[in-house]
């Protein structure tokens, strides 16, 4: 396997995960439930969130621009992988926003938990 077709697997892992992340987003912001493992730790209880209203608040739009930006990171690869060559400037960039946004939900969502559970 060469380095294109490991970055353009990377990127269609990157792409389901950022469905799958929207889909997280869904099932809070519109069925009241909060998946464990995505959005919490599997260390914690979905069921002992102390306030379930201000826990969307806080974290429904993080996890919405989570989830945009996987999609459009992998997305931007796929495009260049079986579209067209962007330049490999803007390719790495938006590499390193997605990069940026996954620490910056990380630490968002242990905040969330220790405000809310």
């Amino acid at each position: 396997m060469d380095t294109n077709s490991m970055f353009t697997l990377l990127d269609f892992i990157v792409v389901g995960a950022g469905v799958y992340i929207l889909y997280g987003w869904y099932v809070l912001m519109f069925k009241n439930e909060i998946k464990q493992g995505l959005i919490v730790s599997k260390a914690q209880d979905p069921s002992k969130c102390k306030d379930v209203e201000g826990f969307k608040k806080y974290i429904g739009p993080r996890l919405l621009i989570f989830g945009i930006s996987a999609i459009l990171s992998g997305g931007l690869g796929l495009f260049q992988a079986y579209v067209t060559k962007v330049p490999q400037a803007v390719y790495w960039v938006f590499y390193f926003i997605f990069l940026a946004v996954v620490i910056w939900f990380g630490f968002a969502s242990k905040k969330a938990e220790k405000m809310f559970f």
